[in-house]
């Protein structure tokens, strides 16, 4: 079998077949930013060179090049297109999984391709020290913090200005994710840089509480870091120039129980987050949101979609739920109702996927999206 190829302004790029689904193309390691390597560490994303748009890796990231590669070639893309895809719906999908192609984000994504018929994209971003360290009180010159929600910011970017390329919708984007790439997808919703690129947003079940730091404790944790790290607390030396596997180590030193990062999103005052519901009802654009719940009290398979429209400063154009059983334990996946809801805007399927049982409105309820803390 050949070997798909896609044709961007920047010039040609060619893919695979997904093992799991050979009906669908898979385009991985396409570059939507620079390598945040050298100069670029603690920046924000700039774009590519021309040179580097096209894909130069041909694959995910192997953990056994180790951190530099890692570093270098992280603001990365893939990309699963169903075959003969024209003017399909896009989903944009955030994960905090680590650097594996074998994961279950990779797999859900080429599931939803295949079996919704949507194109999906999900980018590699900076986490961690690289994404989320804030040296303003300390080091001058750096940046701010927050570089990994940047680069998901760009990486929306990038697919709005290629999507049809792909066989994408540009008009027809949805933003969701797992864990705190849930989070990021309700910011890339609000967001008035972003918001106008997004037309849906799905929060999925069980997301965790987001993780926002004020100013004063990120540099509590930056102080700490570069305690770990043996840096010259009087600023002397560049921390763009230190190995990357050090920074990795001293990470992982001053790592929480769980091996959670002590590094997350900081809320100054270019990227206000204090009050996402506040954020999204004020969207530059109206935004559905769909929001999932398990039933449990109603057995196992049953996942309650509550559906809202933000934006334009008013709480909600329209508001409905519905109830829908799906094969499998609702944590092994969002069912036949995600997809729906990414194509229609209605998360009861029209397929015997899922099966809608119940469907009724209610008031606007508080989304609980966490706050600064």
């Amino acid at each position: 079998m050949s070997h798909p190829t896609v044709t961007l302004s920047e010039g040609v790029v060619q893919g695979g077949w997904d093992r799991r689904y050979p009906q669908v193309q898979v385009f991985r390691g396409l570059p939507y930013a620079a390598p945040p390597v050298g100069f670029l560490r603690f920046a924000p994303p700039v774009p590519c060179p021309r040179s580097d748009s096209w894909s130069p890796l041909g694959g995910a990231v192997p953990d056994a090049f180790g951190a530099a590669f890692e570093e270098a070639s992280r603001l990365t893309l893939d990309v699963w297109v169903p075959a003969g895809a024209q003017d399909r719906p896009v989903l944009l999908w955030l994960d905090d999984e680590p650097a594996s192609a074998d994961g279950w984000s990779r797999r859900f994504c080429a599931g939803l391709a295949a079996e919704e018929g949507i194109v999906v994209v999900a980018p590699w971003h900076r986490t961690g020290a690289l994404g989320y360290l804030d040296l303003t009180a300390l080091r001058e010159g750096l940046g701010n913090g927050n570089f990994g929600l940047l680069d998901q910011m760009e990486a929306l970017t990038w697919v709005a200005t290629h999507a049809r390329a792909f066989g994408g919708d540009p008009m027809a984007i949805t933003v969701s994710g797992r864990g705190e790439g849930a989070h990021a997808a309700a910011l890339l919703a609000g967001l008035p840089r972003t918001s106008p690129l997004v037309r849906r947003l799905v929060l999925p079940i069980g997301a965790p509480p987001i993780r926002v730091h004020t100013p004063v404790e990120a540099t509590r944790v930056a102080a700490a870091f570069l305690d770990v790290l043996g840096a010259d607390p009087a600023g002397r030396g560049d921390l763009r120039e230190v190995d990357a596997a050090a920074i990795a180590r001293a990470e992982a030193a001053l790592g929480r129980p769980g091996g959670r990062s002590p590094f997350g999103l900081v809320a100054h005052d270019d990227l206000p987050f204090g009050d996402l519901v506040a954020l999204l009802r004020a969207a530059v654009t109206p935004v559905d949101v769909l929001v999932g719940s398990t039933c449990a009290e109603r057995g196992a398979g049953l996942t309650m979609w509550t559906v809202r429209r933000c934006g334009e400063d008013r709480a909600a154009a329209r508001v409905s739920t519905v109830v829908v059983r799906t094969p499998g334990a609702p944590e092994e996946g969002y069912g036949a109702a995600f997809g729906a809801f990414v194509r229609t805007g209605d998360p009861a399927p029209a397929g015997p996927g899922a099966e809608p049982l119940v469907r009724a409105t209610a008031a606007w309820e508080s989304l609980d999206l966490g706050a600064v803390r």
